[in-house]
This record gives structure tokens, sequence and C-alpha cells, in this order.
């Protein structure tokens, strides 16, 4: 019995046809359990994709929000309305706070699109928790990652309101990541990683007791990181002997050819309609 992760949005596309390119990111996880949607991008291709890749999207029993991010979340009331029946949906209690992204000209929202009543209101119904816990019998939900190193800073350009009428560096606790248990190891899916990919990964090395990793997949979040922060993150990841790196999403362009260099002949960039497998 397999596990088969699909990419159904991201910045790019895998291949030829119908597929839709994003900024944002899904992942369709089918287990010999159950079908879970790991983020829904922001709307624009979830649906579209799905069908060009003959997935029916009828079979998830639930939604596992990574953050609260629009680019990660806003597919939500696409997906409701064509699903038509109550949906789960996992996340962290902070999903619905007020974000935004700020440079020198701009202040710009991007947190969900929608409120809860009105998701609700769709069918959504949430399971809000911080804690670590099971989705099926080999996945895992990382709930609040612990941030254990001193080099992995949040992008400085999200910010929350805060007490002052002012702005300040958004803490966003709610990252959630995802981890499948194989006979090889681990398999990390990220969605932007705001925790930090090193704080990450040893939370699921310390919370399963398994410490190879076999694939991490997703969002890095290393495009916006410092030199510092991405050659401090590039050494501790060396040491792990990762199996496969799939490059997404919020890693960027210009890191991630430097990824791929890095962990040449490991590495793969996991654009839309990327299909992995794993027993």
């Amino acid at each position: 019995m397999t596990t088969r992760i699909t990419i159904l949005c991201e910045n790019s596309v895998a291949r030829p046809g119908g597929l839709i390119a994003e900024h944002g990111f899904a992942a369709l996880i089918e287990t010999p359990q159950d079908s879970i949607l790991f983020d829904t991008g922001q709307g624009f291709g979830l649906l579209n994709n799905a069908r060009e890749m003959k997935l029916d999207l009828q079979k998830i029993s639930s939604v596992v929000f990574s953050h609260g991010h629009c680019d990660h979340t806003g597919g939500l009331p696409v997906l409701l309305d064509h699903l038509q029946r109550p949906l789960k949906v996992v996340a962290h209690p902070d999903i619905f706070s007020s974000r935004y992204w700020r440079s020198n000209f701009e202040l710009r929202p991007i947190g969900m699109v929608a409120q809860r009543a009105e998701l609700e209101a769709q069918g959504a119904s949430f399971s809000l928790g911080c804690d670590y816990q099971a989705l099926t019998k080999d996945l895992y939900c990382s709930g609040e990652v612990i941030r254990l190193t001193d080099f992995e800073i949040g992008d400085p350009h999200l910010v929350v309101p805060d007490s002052h009428g002012g702005y300040s560096p958004d803490p966003l606790r709610d990252d959630f990541s995802l981890a499948l248990t194989t006979n090889k190891g681990l398999v990390i899916l990220l969605g932007c990683a705001h925790a930090g990919v090193i704080n990450i990964i040893e939370q699921f090395r310390e919370k399963s007791g398994e410490e190879r990793i076999c694939a991490l997949i997703g969002g890095t979040h290393l495009g916006p990181a410092s030199e510092e922060q991405f050659q401090a993150t590039v050494t501790k990841l060396k040491r792990y002997h990762i199996g496969r790196i799939g490059l997404s999403h919020c890693t960027g362009l210009n890191r991630g050819a430097q990824l791929f260099q890095e962990f040449s002949g490991r590495s793969f960039f996991a654009a839309t309609g990327t299909v992995l497998e794993f027993p």
C-alpha cells in the first residue's frame, strides 16, 4: 500500500496541458486510509487542476491549513462551494488573525479571504488546536512548532496590528507542517515553513522518534531569507542526509536554483502536477 502526494497548486507547472500555476500551495495526500488536502492555494487553480489530473476532491475527509495566509487558504470558499457538504478544517486558533505584507510602499492584507462565520455557513467545521496530532495511521500534523534555532528569523515584511496602533512582526505561531511515516523515514510536507525548516524537522524527529528523513517537500520560505540564514540552513540540512528534496513556492527561483545545486541528484522542483508515491 502506498501514499500518493500530488501538488495541486504551486507557483509553476510541471507538465504541459491545462494545469494552472498560481502563487500559492496545495497538496492532495491520498493514504490507504484517507484523502486529505493540505492547503488550498488562492482558489484560481484548485478545481481546474484536480479535474485535469482526474482527482476527485469529493473523496477528501478534511483540509489541513499550514497557516492563515490567503495564498494557502483562499481556495477554501471555492472548495466548499464545489463539495456542497460539511468539511472538517484542521488549523491553529490564530488562523483568522489579521495579517499584512508591508513594504516601503504599501501595506497589503494577506489573511483569510472570508470570515469564520461565512465559511461555516458554507459547511466548514473548524477543528482548531495547537498540539501535535495524528491525522491518519501514518500521517501527522506538527502542531505549533517550538523555535529552537537562533538563525531562522521570520520575514520582516509579514506583520500584524499591535496594541499601539501600529504593526509588529507576525510570530506566525499557526505555522503547521505534515509528516508521513514510511519504512524509509519521514516524508515532511511544508506549507511555507515560517517556523523554520530546521525547527520543523527537529519537531517531527523528536515527536515521532524517527531520525531519518526520506523526503522534504514544499515551501521553505528561504526566498526572502538573508544569506546568513540561508547558509546556516543549508549546513544543517546536509547533516540530515535527506533522500529527496522537493522545492516549491516561497523557496523562490534564486534560492531554489541554489538548493538544486547544493543537493544535486537529490533535489527536484515540486511544481503543480508533480506526483510522488511512498510505500
